[in-house]
């Protein structure tokens, strides 16, 4: 079996592709790529054990099928400088020629054969269905993903929840996003929605059945598994936590707010446990380290219902999601004691406040 092809073409079929595979040495499978030419069509193929990735196009060729080590085949493809690469089929062997001539060892199955890779089977009669836009899914990873839990202490928070809204939390962040895009509710791991990215056509059909789904696109298609848990996700905590009133609101320039944080973190220590003081005045919020030996100004943009008040966050938990906003302004509500809460359109993010001597007592807060 031999098969000829555009280098470029091949170069960026490879480079999606090898994003499935997440090289899990206790996971053989995780380290390979399935090449596979049929009726027209080249399908590259791998996997992280959970979900499975193929990215596909219209090609001329034979009928070809192998499966390769993903990091060696990849790297090799992208080091080739010529126009075409022909892939030909020996007996144990892929060779690859280009600017030279290269065998790659094929891997073997448990009885010597050359492995086939697993595929997954889906009922499409029995689908629910949806259409998502892909500026949609951008929005989603753009602003949820720095609330997802990056621990396993409560595994169910390491997804993404989605029903009429989209929420994530790692119960210190919390990001409601107000937008609609699964047929049904599920709770989704967060490399298959990492892997949504891959996506390049705007429009994107989603299938569910029973705990399977499945995203395509002409040339992306991601299949996976619902995240075991959703009956644990503390949704109606979440929204009540989001419709919870705050007595005061103003606004600030995103980047100048981002700019400040960046500067007052020279100034807080891990001794500090990251934390920094806010305090609104009547001019602005006054950014400060817990040693004062870091002030910073922030003049609002917008004020309502004004009220003294000092508060203590973590400042990398308050980047994360200041980062996460859309748009140029920061519409920050302040007020309750636990929280500090940002709006941006559709979404809403929250972030828990530290525990402060200093900011308990907001009776004496800085009016000026």
């Amino acid at each position: 079996m031999k098969l000829t092809l555009k280098t470029l073409k091949l170069q960026e079929m490879v480079s999606k592709a090898i994003k499935g595979a997440s090289n899990n040495k206790m996971i053989p499978i995780t380290s390979l790529m399935a090449i596979q030419w049929q009726d027209g069509v080249l399908t590259l193929i791998t996997t992280d054990a959970a979900n499975t990735l193929k990215i596909i196009d219209k090609v001329e060729g034979e009928e070809f099928y192998v499966v390769v080590q993903t990091e060696l085949f990849s790297k090799l493809v992208a080091k080739t400088t010529t126009e075409t690469i022909t892939l030909t089929l020996k007996e144990s062997s892929l060779e690859v020629k280009g600017n030279g001539t290269y065998n790659i060892e094929l891997p073997l199955d448990e009885e010597g054969q050359l492995i086939k890779f697993p595929d997954y089977k889906f009922d499409h009669k029995k689908a629910e269905k949806s259409v998502i836009n892909l500026s949609t899914i951008k929005t989603i990873l753009n602003a949820n993903k720095a609330a997802v839990a990056e621990t396993m202490e409560v595994p169910c928070l390491t997804g993404y929840y989605f029903d009429d809204k989209v929420i994530t939390t790692d119960t210190f962040k919390v990001c409601s996003n107000e937008v609609k895009v699964l047929p049904r509710k599920i709770l989704l791991p967060t490399d298959l929605v990492e892997l949504l990215s891959i996506m390049d056509e705007e429009k994107v059909t989603a299938e569910i059945v029973k705990n399977k789904i499945l995203f395509t696109t002409n040339n992306v298609v991601l299949y996976g598994s619902e995240l075991d848990g959703i009956e644990d996700y503390p949704v109606e905590a979440i929204e009540a936590y989001v419709l919870t009133e705050f007595d005061s609101v103003c606004k600030l320039p995103k980047g100048a707010l981002l700019n400040v944080l960046d500067r007052l973190s020279l100034f807080v220590s891990e001794y500090d446990k990251n934390g920094v003081y806010l305090t609104f005045t009547t001019d602005g919020v006054m950014f400060s380290s817990k040693r004062s030996n870091g002030t910073e100004l922030i003049k609002y943009q917008e004020s309502q219902n004004f009220k003294a008040f000092t508060c203590c966050a973590d400042i990398e938990l308050l980047k994360s999601q200041v980062s996460a906003q859309e748009g140029e302004v920061v519409e920050m509500w302040y007020g309750h004691e636990q929280a500090i809460k940002m709006v941006s359109g559709k979404i809403t993010q929250i972030v828990a406040l530290l525990e402060d001597d200093r900011a308990m007592d907001n009776g004496e807060a800085s009016e000026s």
